[in-house]
């Protein structure tokens, strides 16, 4: 028997007749090194042609035997015996040649990793005390978890292991790579892409905070790091850039993608999209006039394009949409909705999933590696080329502690942009990234929902340092301080030395950049006037409505005491009354006096950054009425001397003011700043 296999034109027509194994040489060294794919297809080919003809065979023959021996069986005892015994030996041998197919299906078992990382927000040095981090010694059992230095070692752990299998890996972001941390400074050559050029990452996708820098700044950010080699696709599938915005410049370059194919060694072909979900949208206030697409249909419009047009075998989303520990959220709504997906490596809600989620009607894996680069996700897939599908994966979510003995090489590269970074420092602040500001002898943490110390900080630093400066401005102090616990972004700890360097400072409150002189990252502080009336109801926004909009909208409050009934949450009258401390009590230890909502003559001056600002058409929508009077009265001025203050910039000036260390007293557990919201019943 010859086998035999036809090529096809474009037409549909057979082209010609070629025998099976003509292109399969290389297997055996001789030509061309066979494709492992392909050679899996023709082993599949085989078998199921052998099987075929094979089987054919051996029921012909198991009836035909029935046949003789119903014929036969009056002639002889002995023939009907030996007929009946052939019979037999046909059965078994269909059995056998059924359990060899089904043995054949593991040949075509072909293997791929997946290696993730998500919402590193420029966490170079990790996360945790600046001085402790040392990636380079395993022995000291520092705290600090993550850093580019550890990554990049488990990283190349995971390629050199799955390199000596013959098993491809593939390295994705899932976005929120930069804006968190000292090392928004690097906007010249920004260190995060520069790493993912390093680490050569097969793709990555844009976060809502990369659009903090506004599309403009961002695209500024993308062009400088390809001055500086990056090449790695920006893969942003639902992304709506004007034809006019800066970024369509990176789109006709290339350099921004729709979406990225992969052909793997193993012979697989993969097809990668990146997707912002609904919620980063809802965060990304300084983004328009680009937009994104959340339409199921058009997402399953760009699934079926690489499904039918491209023939990828497998789907990968890089999506930053985000999925809960019990597997809710925007990732698994995509999942539920658009069929065809078989990996989706999640970010945004900063959940380190410890299993991968299965959901969705195409039973697709969903994991997502937490925050800051403290874990690394891996993906080990098995895919079968008979089946179509994939047939085992193993998930391990890697902890990137001081077990892990960082790359000495990458974490030269970040020492370097130490210098680089030193050099700006010393010469526009006369400090150092690792300069000391304070020091501590407890941790300031976040906590949902709540009044915390390192929030009244905040707060604190602003109306105070603010206040400093009122004498420049219109002289008048100010009454309130306000800072949403979404900004608020790293922790402070004491660590093992207790001090608290200028990195640490910076981490604490890093995010965004100004409209109007991006020279400097950081959201300017806003001077604003409200009304009792709208102080309340600034306060209710704050405290009741971040419970259904979720703890970043949270705000920690200086300058106001407030008496608040939780049960009232839900109708939004919760709070029941404000008192307003005297602008010169920096730390709200004096007694306050009541506000009256009523009073029509009352101004209250209030500081706050320009995200919370911006994010007050989001506050509206749930139907509270706080509307700016004078939208256009905004000094832009930067003239020499008269630069806009950042919000990083007010712990820095504030936390010297302290005495040298923060006092427990005020801002630790059970301080007295822990007092400014209490709970009522009525």
């Amino acid at each position: 028997m010859i086998l035999f296999s036809e090529t096809i034109d474009k037409s549909g027509r057979k082209a010609r007749v070629e025998p099976f194994f003509h292109n399969m040489k290389g297997y055996h060294g001789k030509g061309v090194p066979c494709n492992p794919y392909r050679f899996a297809c023709a082993i599949s080919l085989l078998f199921r042609q052998v099987y075929r003809y094979y089987s054919m065979l051996i029921w012909h023959l198991y009836c035909h035997t029935g046949i003789v021996v119903n014929i036969y069986c009056k002639r002889t005892e002995y023939m009907r015996r030996i007929l009946m015994k052939a019979r037999k030996w046909c059965l078994w041998l269909g059995i056998i040649s059924m359990i060899l197919m089904l043995g054949a299906c593991r040949l075509g078992n072909v293997g791929m990793t997946i290696v993730q990382t998500s919402d590193i927000h420029h966490h170079a040095s990790g996360y945790g005390p600046f001085l402790d981090y040392t990636p380079l010694d395993t022995s000291d059992a520092d705290s600090v978890r993550g850093g580019y230095a550890r990554l990049a070692a488990q990283i190349n752990a995971i390629r050199q292991e799955q390199a000596s299998k013959n098993i491809p890996v593939l390295l994705f972001d899932s976005g929120d790579f930069l804006m968190g941390t000292v090392y928004d400074l690097t906007a010249a050559d920004p260190v995060g892409l520069k790493f993912f050029s390093m680490m050569e990452y097969d793709a990555i996708t844009l976060g809502n905070h990369e659009l903090d820098w506004s599309p403009s700044g961002l695209a500024l950010l993308l062009s400088n790091s390809m001055a500086g080699g990056f090449s790695i696709p920006v893969v942003a599938t639902n992304t709506v850039i004007p034809e006019d915005n800066d970024l369509q410049l990176l789109v006709d370059a290339g350099a921004i993608v729709n979406k990225k194919i992969i052909d793997l060694s193993c012979g697989v072909k993969v097809g990668i999209l990146g997707l912002m979900g609904p919620d980063s949208d809802s965060k990304a206030p300084v983004a328009y006039p680009v937009t994104f697409n959340h339409d199921y249909a058009f997402i399953q419009q760009q699934v079926d394009e690489l499904r039918n047009k491209d023939k990828v075998k497998l789907v990968i989303v890089l999506s930053h949409g985000g999925i809960n520990s019990n597997g809710t959220g925007d990732d698994a709504d995509l999942a539920a909705n658009v069929h065809g997906i078989d990996i989706i490596a999640s970010g945004h809600y900063h959940t380190a999933t410890q299993e991968a989620v299965v959901s969705g009607v195409s039973d697709t894996i969903i994991f997502s590696p937490g925050e800051y680069g403290e874990y690394l996700s891996r993906l080990d897939v098995t895919y079968n080329v008979f089946l179509r599908r994939i047939t085992k994966v193993d998930f391990s979510l890697i902890a990137m502690d001081d077990s892990i003995d960082g790359d000495p090489f990458i974490q030269g590269m970040v020492e370097m942009y130490h210098a680089a970074m030193n050099a700006t420092l010393a010469e526009n602040l006369g400090l150092q990234v690792d300069s000391p500001i304070s020091s501590t002898t407890f941790a300031l943490e976040k906590a949902p929902l709540t009044v915390t110390g390192i929030g009244s900080l905040a707060a604190d630093s602003l109306r105070g340092v603010a206040s400093a400066l009122a004498p420049l401005n219109d002289g008048n102090p100010y009454d309130v301080g306000i800072v949403a616990s979404g900004v608020i972004r790293d922790d402070i700890y004491p660590g093992n030395t207790g001090i608290i360097t200028f990195s640490d400072v910076y981490n604490m409150l890093p995010l965004g950049i100004s409209p109007n002189d991006q020279s400097v990252p950081g959201y300017p502080l806003m001077s604003v006037y409200t009304t009792g009336m709208d102080l309340y109801t600034i306060c209710e926004v704050g405290l009741s409505l971040s419970r259904m909009m979720g703890s970043d909208y949270y705000l920690n409050f200086s300058g106001i005491r407030i008496d608040y009934d939780l049960s009232q949450a839900a109708t939004f009258s919760g709070v029941q009354a404000v008192y307003l401390y005297p602008s010169d009590d920096t730390f709200c230890v004096t007694e306050p006096t009541l506000v009256n909502p009523y009073d029509p003559d009352a101004r209250y001056h209030i500081v706050v950054d320009l995200y919370a600002l911006q994010m007050l058409n989001v506050v509206n929508s749930y139907g509270f009425a706080i509307n700016p009077m004078d939208v256009s009265f905004i000094d832009r001025g930067i003239d020499e001397g008269v630069q806009e203050i950042k919000e990083w910039m007010a712990p820095l000036n504030f936390m010297p003011l302290l005495g040298g260390s923060i006092p427990s007293s005020i801002y630790g557990p059970g301080g007295m700043a822990m007092d400014r919201v209490n709970y009522v019943t009525n």
